[in-house]
Order: structure tokens, then sequence, then C-alpha cells
């Protein structure tokens, strides 16, 4: 059973997540995609990242590791860090929760990336949480299906989420997926490790260092 005090930090959390509003980029907790997401597919996405956030916030010890943004086959759609729709028995079972659910119609879609995390992942034994530097998914203008790399403003106005995940959970590993990911922490003088980060072609690098 989830802490009650987590669980209510979790949701204050995700509300000032979802009331976040910028140009040419997808906000999974308040936006909805016209080509696949169901009609409450905002509230689902709240509601997974609180469910994950609140067991995070309850565990006794655990790792952070830190990716650059959202990707459109991921946390576009699950409205989670480095993790697909096919990640969810996972997810559920490396928290010990219940209750993720899909916010789209159609079959499941997997992200490449999402499942070499989630393979390392299952190879461990430590929670680990998962969050991106940027946590929306940004896009070109006009072209809300593609992926782009956020930008110095954009990272700039959400700075608070991540000092707010690395103050609230006290981490007891840091790990930097990426050389993005790594200069966001070096910035703000967190001592972390960096890998590789899977997409690519560095999948089998980022599982030999990560597993390490």
């Amino acid at each position: 059973m989830l802490d009650a005090i987590a669980t209510d930090k979790a949701r204050s959390f995700v509300d000032r997540l979802a009331n976040v509003r910028l140009p040419d980029v997808f906000n999974p907790y308040s936006d909805s995609c016209p080509y696949y997401d169901l009609p409450r597919a905002p509230s689902i996405r709240r509601r997974n990242l609180e469910l994950v956030l609140a067991a995070a916030l309850s565990a006794e010890e655990i790792e952070l590791w830190i990716a650059q943004d959202l990707g459109r086959l991921g946390g576009r759609r699950t409205g989670l860090a480095l993790t697909d729709e096919m990640r969810f028995p996972d997810l559920e079972a490396h928290w010990g929760i219940s209750g993720i659910a899909r916010a789209t119609s159609g079959e499941a879609v997997g992200e490449p990336t999402a499942g070499y995390v989630w393979k390392a992942l299952n190879s461990r034994s430590k929670k680990v949480f998962l969050w991106n530097v940027f946590p929306f998914q940004p896009h070109p203008e006009g072209r809300p299906l593609r992926n782009r790399g956020h930008t110095r403003e954009e990272a700039s106005i959400t700075r608070w989420t991540l000092d707010w995940v690395l103050s609230e959970l006290v981490p007891t590993r840091v790990v930097a997926i990426g050389r993005f990911a790594e200069g966001r922490l070096n910035d703000r003088g967190v001592t972390h490790t960096m890998v590789r980060h899977p997409g690519r072609g560095g999948g089998p690098t980022f599982l030999k260092q990560i597993l390490v």
C-alpha cells in the first residue's frame, strides 16, 4: 500500500506538470493526441505517473536514471519516461503496484530505447525511477508525431521538475543516459555515472555499461 503523504506529494507534482504550456511541445498530462488517444488520455497518464512516483517516494532506497526528453512512441503515449506500452507488466512488477493503464487505442506500441532500459531494469534488484531532463515531448512545428531535442529555453522553464525529483527522491545513485543528460547534471553539480544512450545503435553498449 502506498504511503498517503507520498501519494499527495506525487499528485501535487503531477498537477503542476499538467499546468505547463509550451509551443510545439506535447504535454501528455494535459494534451490529447487526435490520432490515437482515448477520451480520458491525459488523466490516465497523470494517474500512471502518480502511481509510479508515489511508489518511488515510498521506497527506502532508489536509483535515478535520467535521459533527455519524452519520445513519441514512449512517454508521449504512456506519461512515463523511458517506458512504452509493452513494458507495463514489467513496470508494475518492478514497483509492486497495479493500475497502470493505456491511454491509447489500437495495438500496444513498443519503443527500442524503452526495450533496452527495461531489459537492464529486469536484470537488477534495486528500485530505479526513470525521468528526463525535459519532462515532455518536444516536436517540430506542425509535426506532432516527430521528435526533436528541447531547447535551452524550454529546459530553463522546466528546470524545477528535475530539481524536485532530485531533492524529493534523494537517490543513492544518479545515472545520466547519454551526453545531453550528463551535461545538465554537470550544470547542477550532481554526482553521477554516465552511460551511452541506447538509441541510434547504442543499445549493446548501454547494457554493458549499466549492468556493471
